[in-house]
């Protein structure tokens, strides 16, 4: 019930692998519409392969993380939006107020 550190490599690849995939879908992609319906799916996959990583590797930490998955996960559903006049995927820092405006073209963004 120890760490088991030979899955570690492997869990480094995969999130890397996710990053970049996940990178250049949601921020080269313009389709905005698209973008809404599979981010919060890809999000919910994204913190379960994180969690399930986490309990492969030091299983005691799952009392931690899942709870921290899921706080996060209804954190980035708020502060990332899309921008349908340009497509962009926009950041917002401030988890309590989401962006209103986008930051490329000045657009209104609906809730």
């Amino acid at each position: 019930m120890g760490i088991k550190p030979d899955i570690f490599p492997v869990f480094v690849a995969v999130w890397f692998a996710l990053g970049i995939g996940s990178t250049c879908y949601f921020l080269i992609n313009k389709n905005a519409a698209q973008k809404r319906k599979v981010f919060p799916r890809f999000m919910a996959c994204a913190y379960l392969l994180f969690v399930g990583f986490m309990a492969l590797i030091a299983p005691m930490s799952v009392l931690f993380f899942a709870p921290a998955a899921i706080a996060f996960y209804f954190i980035n559903l708020q502060t990332v939006k899309f921008c349908d006049a340009c497509g962009r995927t926009l950041f917002n820092q401030n988890p309590f107020t989401p962006p209103a405006y986008c930051s490329k073209c000045g657009t209104k963004l609906e809730n």
